[in-house]
């Protein structure tokens, strides 16, 4: 499936292999990866990140909606600021994980919370997905308050997921506010 989505400064959109310079930006980076859920880590080089997102392009048709990777590009110059994600956190039965990415860069300018938004607005829209969680390290200041800003509730620490000792929060379609 095809997503295109905007907000008013934001594109969410499929992943192209030609982003493979910006999202090494974000993959690449040693402020960004060590905070990624599960753990890797950074990717070395454009080459790596060209054959990360041609495996991520690949897998896109075979995620059960609304699960999938997607680019952030800013609608003013189209430049890739960040990524999202909706995937099955482990043990990969129910529970599905939204996830955000940005550049160092473009921290700070209310991008991962913008996007985020449209994204679950997107998930809930269809009615079939009544909650959403997000995991992040417990010092990840930003990604808490991100998470925060959407509007989740924290529901607890746990170390079931990915091997990592995580904050959990949680929103459901019924307290979303687009």
């Amino acid at each position: 499936m095809t997503l295109k989505l905007e907000t008013d400064r934001l594109v969410i959109r499929d992943w192209e292999e030609d982003d493979a310079d910006a999202a090494l930006e974000i993959y690449g980076s040693a402020d960004v990866a060590p905070w990624l859920s599960p753990a890797i880590e950074k990717v070395p080089d454009a080459t790596t990140m060209r054959l990360i997102l041609h495996s991520w392009i690949e897998a896109q048709p075979n995620f059960v909606v609304p699960a999938g990777r997607w680019a952030v590009a800013r609608k003013d110059d189209g430049e890739v600021v960040g990524a999202l994600l909706i995937r099955l956190l482990p043990p990969y039965e129910e529970d599905l994980e939204i996830g955000w990415q940005l550049r160092p860069s473009a921290w700070g300018h209310g991008y991962a919370t913008e996007a985020s938004r449209g994204l679950l607005r997107w998930a809930f829209s269809g009615g079939e997905v009544d909650e959403l969680f997000a995991v992040a390290r417990p010092h990840n200041k930003r990604a808490i308050a991100t998470a925060k800003r959407l509007g989740m509730e924290w529901v607890g620490e746990t170390d079931k997921y990915y091997d990592l000792n995580l904050q959990v929060y949680r929103i459901r379609a019924s307290d979303f506010r687009a």
